[in-house]
């Protein structure tokens, strides 16, 4: 008979017993045309690390799930989605790391389609992450897919700025 150190067991179990305990949880994205409201319900959603989170379509309608570039923990993953379009149509997203995660569907950001989910524990202010000049140009840049320029709704000038140039010129 082969015996395993006390420590091997130890690991083993605890392995087993994380597969056992991660979570499912789902989030509907919802079209409510006759009420004028577009939400993800629950709209904050309490996991634990290793759960899995998935957003399912309600309607034909197009949405997204994206958090913000400085809306997740410092260690963590960012949430981005592909393009929801057909109704019971989903996206998965497996949390590892404890904090706040906030997304919102980039169609319907000025309506106040947003979320959160809160892994473990929420944030501090200094445990989000801080994006870099490029993150903040992705994510611009893919603002700019639903809301034109000149629309005068988002007025983040980065592109034309070096890091060493003032943001007033006198």
């Amino acid at each position: 008979m082969t015996y395993l150190p006390r420590s091997a067991g130890v690991f083993l179990a605890s392995v087993f017993a994380t597969s056992v305990v991660a979570a499912e949880h789902e989030v509907r994205i919802i079209s409510d045309y006759e009420n004028l409201r577009f939400v993800f319900e629950p709209s904050t959603l309490v996991i634990q690390p290793g759960d899995t989170v998935v957003w399912v379509n309600d309607v034909s309608e197009e949405h997204n799930v994206i958090s913000y570039p400085g809306g997740i923990p410092n260690e963590g993953t960012s949430v981005e989605s592909h393009y929801l379009t057909e109704a019971g149509e989903t996206f998965r997203h497996t949390f590892t790391v404890a904090g706040t995660y906030q997304y919102h569907c980039l169609p319907h950001l000025l309506m106040g389609m947003t979320g959160e989910v809160v892994v473990s524990r929420r944030s501090t202010l200094d445990e989000f992450h801080i994006p870099s000049r490029d993150e903040m140009m992705t994510y611009r840049l893919k603002l700019l897919e639903w809301f034109d320029e000149d629309d005068n709704l988002f007025k983040v000038r980065l592109a034309d700025k070096s890091p060493d140039q003032p943001d007033h010129q006198h």
